[in-house]
Parts: C-alpha cells; sequence; structure tokens
C-alpha cells in the first residue's frame, strides 16, 4: 500500500529502500487522481524487490515543494540508493522529475532499471 507521508519521514524511507518513487500530489489535483492507482500498482509489483512508492502531499509539505522545485502536481521524484536520480521521461529526455501521468510503462521501466542497477 502507498502511504501518505510528510517531508521529515522521507529521509528515513529514502535510506531504508533500494528504490522509491515519491508521487508529490494535491487533494484537489484531478490527474493526481489518476496517478495515484497507477502508481499503488507499481508499487505491488516491484515492493518485494525493493521499490517504494509513497505520496506527499504539497500543500502540508510547502518547503519540500519550495526545496525540489515542484511549480506543478503530480511530480514524480526518484530516489535510488538514497539518492535523487535524473529518470527518462518516457520520451528518451532525462529529467529530475516526472510532472503530469506518464504511461504506466514508464513508470515500470524506471523501476525495472534502477532495481536492476542496485542489485548488481
Amino acid at each position: 500500500m502507498v502511504e501518505d507521508i510528510s517531508s521529515t519521514e522521507l529521509d528515513k524511507i529514502i535510506t531504508e529502500n533500494k528504490v522509491v518513487f515519491v508521487d508529490a500530489h494535491a487533494v484537489w489535483c484531478m490527474p493526481c487522481r489518476t496517478l495515484g492507482p497507477m502508481l499503488e500498482e507499481v508499487h505491488e509489483k516491484f515492493h518485494e524487490r525493493g521499490l517504494k512508492v509513497v505520496k506527499l502531499d504539497v500543500d502540508h509539505n510547502r518547503e519540500f515543494s519550495q526545496e525540489n522545485n515542484i511549480t506543478g502536481v503530480p511530480s514524480g521524484l526518484v530516489y535510488s540508493e538514497g539518492k535523487g536520480v535524473g529518470v527518462d521521461d518516457g520520451h528518451g529526455k532525462k529529467t529530475d522529475k516526472l510532472v503530469g501521468v506518464m504511461p504506466m510503462e514508464v513508470y515500470e521501466q524506471i523501476a525495472t532499471e534502477l532495481l536492476a542497477q542496485s542489485s548488481a
């Protein structure tokens, strides 16, 4: 199950898991409601291999949003082996965060690649 966390909990989660997807969302955001179940599915598929997916409400964690330059929701940040990593946006472009709802395959590909790297 994908947990809704605060920014104060995030550092511990990042250090305790191989790969972490952070879904920066807002309750008023309609695309966020579309992404939520998709990330739930990704979490279920990959959590036994070391993926943790968490949600973080940008309205309740404004400092985190500012520090990470989150200007639109949903925004997905990805951490691997304790560090923020750039990811392919599904169009061959490297980015520090995924803004908007991407096709399911993009999230699955990121999880597959990062989990393979972290276990190598």
